[in-house]
């Protein structure tokens, strides 16, 4: 029998370095972007819902309705600031909604 053994070295499984993943950090929502919101619910007359709705082929795949509304009522105090942001661009680009008609 040979001093070395090949089979040890043939079914060792190669280590890859991954590269390190980018750690994404929440942002603490503050009272103003809250307000922003808000205001802009009043004024589109779109919930968080009809947000989503108007915009389902573009929104982010990880919001959700449930997110906006958690942000607005306080149980969550932490989110992605992208999906602040987006939320806000998306408010903004809505129309007015019209209160003549009512």
């Amino acid at each position: 029998m040979p001093d070395t053994c090949n089979y040890t070295h043939s079914n060792a499984i190669e280590t890859v370095e991954m590269a390190p993943a980018t750690k994404r950090f929440k942002y603490q929502i503050n009272a103003d972007d809250l307000n922003r919101i808000e205001a802009e619910k009043r004024r589109t007359g779109k919930g968080s819902r009809g947000l989503l709705h108007a915009m389902h082929h573009a929104y982010p795949p990880e919001l959700s309705a449930d997110m906006i509304d958690n942000w607005m009522s306080g149980r969550t105090k932490k989110a992605y600031w992208e999906h602040v942001h987006w939320v806000l661009e998306r408010y903004a680009i809505l129309p007015t909604k019209n209160t003549a008609a009512v």
